[in-house]
């Protein structure tokens, strides 16, 4: 078999690692990565390889994969990291992810959102206020990359991606200078949340690991310091899973409950915002989708387009908000009217 030359280079460390050679190095898809991603297999071994250009993002990774490792979190196990040549080898939790799971448990069932794929979600989300409270009482947040704090510093990237990724692609003519005041105010309504925990920052089902019938957490990178609703809102809102609203309703409950273990938690103020951070998360993702879909031609992307949409228009239009946001609901309804006009309905 032959290799390209990172695949040699690779191999060569899994032999450091495992002590024999692999038989096989297959290439894996990154989603929205600049990552090169390899599974590395012998006949007792299987390891996945990675290589990043972005230094600072590996050192995230492993600093943070290491430090969750120590508090016994079901994260993936680094077992080399070379930092000058921007590559690692970490344990291989397998190819099923919670969406592959609640996919393949509605094809079978034929139901919205089946008991084992809730069953799973749930597990997540009492994880989950442990990796944003508990770990946090610890945490060097100096190693997070690009920001350590969520608030204003990402989120600002977010709303910036969002115009010239997303609204510039659809819609050229949109002036989206009219959205910078509803950006300022909604950051500024965001910004009164606590914010002192770890936020994973992507905490969504294609980066929870199902292996044994257990969630392990990847891709946490990203993740800041900032508050609680955030990680459950890119859960319970993820544009593909499609979870439907009551199941939402019980499951950010059950995290509430959980949280509640961990911190002083009130769910009225929990909820106060819970709102302005769904539309938060479907600015950032809708600006993802933008640049990995439209930009990048990656299928999946444009494809969860209209239902970031559908639900970023559900949560501008509910009466009696507490902050309201006409520039970018004017900006949502023009998006939509375009795709509509393309025989692309938002409604998924």
């Amino acid at each position: 078999m032959q290799f390209t030359r990172e695949e040699e280079i690779l191999g060569q460390h899994f032999l450091e690692v495992t002590g024999s050679s692999p038989s096989s190095i297959s290439a894996l898809r990154p989603h929205a990565s600049q990552r090169q991603m390899y599974r590395l297999r012998s006949d007792a071994h299987s390891l996945i390889g990675v290589i990043n250009p972005v230094r600072k993002e590996n050192d995230a990774f492993v600093s943070f994969s290491r430090y969750f490792r120590s508090r016994g979190f079901p994260v993936p196990e680094i077992f080399l990291y070379k930092p000058e040549s921007n590559l690692y080898l970490e344990e291989d939790l397998g190819d099923q992810t919670l969406l592959d799971v609640l996919t393949a448990a509605r094809s079978s069932t034929n139901h919205a959102f089946p008991a084992a794929a809730e069953e799973l979600y749930k597990r997540s989300l009492e994880w989950l206020p442990r990796f944003q409270i508990e770990s946090a009482e610890t945490f060097d947040f100096s190693n997070c990359y690009p920001e350590q704090q969520l608030l204003p510093g990402t989120f600002t990237r977010d709303c910036l991606s969002f115009s010239n990724e997303l609204v510039s692609r659809i819609a050229p003519a949109f002036d989206t200078h009219k959205l910078n005041q509803d950006f300022s105010s909604l950051m500024a309504f965001l910004q009164k949340a606590p914010a002192s925990f770890f936020v994973y920052r992507d905490f969504q089902s294609r980066n929870i690991m199902c292996l044994n019938d257990k969630p392990f957490f990847i891709d946490f990178q990203g993740g800041s310091r900032g508050p609680l609703q955030y990680d459950v809102v890119s859960l319970l809102y993820q544009s593909s899973a499609k979870i439907p609203a009551e199941y939402r309703a019980s499951l950010v409950e059950h995290y509430c409950k959980e949280a509640s273990k961990y911190t002083s938690f009130h769910a009225e103020d929990f909820f106060e915002s819970y709102s302005g951070f769904i539309i938060g998360r479907m600015i950032q993702v809708l600006g993802v989708y933008g640049r990995e879909g439209l930009g990048a031609g990656k299928e999946y992307f444009t494809d969860s387009i209209p239902t970031a949409l559908s639900t970023l228009t559900e949560e501008l239009a509910k009466p009696g908000r507490t902050i309201e946001l006409p520039a970018l609901l004017g900006c949502i309804t023009t998006l939509t009217d375009i795709l509509s006009k393309k025989g692309v309905t938002t409604h998924g």
